[in-house]
Formats: structure tokens, sequence, C-alpha cells
């Protein structure tokens, strides 16, 4: 004969507990701990999702501010008189400085003692003041700067003859006009 499983306790938690054989209690507690888990994961990614959003909403509106500042400058007119000062500065920064510093230096001999060199941009010019003992250094210095492959025109606008303490010295001035933007 076959035998009966009978229980007659009360319905409880405990009760099912114990019917339940071993294996289903290990899977049981490990679906609980695999729910926890992935509870703990889902609220990283929510508070990350959270954190993203607000990044993107800054981005969105610097974008807008940024937008709506270039409209702004587009609109307002540029005063003539600042628009010039502008550009006499970018010129005189876009100037090729070091191939004619590099040029004047190589046409300068050690006779020749340079006193100031002033650039127009707007002329492609420069303006040279010089010192030398003779009017042969002046006159061999001004070849020599003719001779620069940088240097186009070179003109000879003022010279004079000073008295430094015990000696005479030629004070001259030196127009030098630059050929193109070598940079």
């Amino acid at each position: 004969m076959r035998s009966l499983a009978i229980d007659l306790a009360p319905f409880s938690l405990r009760r099912e507990w114990y019917r339940i054989g071993p294996s289903a209690r290990v899977l049981a507690l490990a679906g609980v701990v695999l729910c926890g888990v992935a509870a703990y994961r889902a609220q990283t990614l929510l508070v990350h999702l959270q954190t993203l959003d607000g990044e993107s909403a800054r981005i969105v509106e610097r974008n807008e501010r940024a937008a709506h500042a270039s409209r702004r400058v587009h609109i307002e007119p540029v005063d003539v008189k600042q628009a010039t000062a502008v550009n006499l500065a970018v010129a005189r920064l876009n100037l090729p400085w070091d191939n004619l510093l590099d040029a004047i230096e190589a046409a300068t001999p050690t006779q020749i003692a340079l006193m100031s060199i002033t650039p127009e941009p707007g002329r492609s010019l420069l303006r040279i003041e010089a010192e030398c003992a003779g009017s042969k250094d002046m006159l061999d210095y001004l070849d020599s700067l003719g001779r620069q492959p940088l240097v186009g025109r070179v003109t000879l606008t003022r010279h004079e003859l000073v008295k430094d303490g015990m000696d005479n010295v030629f004070r001259f001035q030196v127009e030098v006009q630059w050929r193109g933007t070598v940079s």
C-alpha cells in the first residue's frame, strides 16, 4: 500500500518553507540576491542618466546663449574709427618680423649702430634710424640693405653730422620698402 502524506497543520509561510525541497530553497535565495543586485544596478544607472540629462540641458542652454550672442554681435554696427584701429593692429601683428629683422641684421655691419626700427604696415615700410662714424659706412650700409632679398626700395630720408663728445657722428634715417608678406 502507498503512504499518504497527510498534513493537518494550518497554512503558514513556515509550513510552506519546509515543504519546499533544498534545491528550490537555494534557487529562491539566489533569485532574491539577483533581484537585489539588479535593483542596485538599475538605481545607479538611473542616477547616471539623470546626471547626463542635466549636463545635456546645460550644453543646450550654453549653445543657445552663444547663438544669441553671435546674432547680437552681427546686428550691432562697427564704428569706423574702431575698425581702423583694429585693422592697423592686425596689420602690425601680421608683419613678417622674423624675416625682416633677420634681413636687417644680415645687412648691418658692426660700424653701424641701429637706434630705432619703426614699421608702417599700411605702406609696407620700415623707418630705420642709425649712426655711424663716416659717410662711406652709411653708403655701404644702404647698398647692403638694398641687396637683401626681402628688401625692395631703400631711401635715405635724412642725415646729419652730430658732434658726440670729441667725435663727429653721422646720424641718418632710412626708409626700407619690403616685398610682399614672406613668412
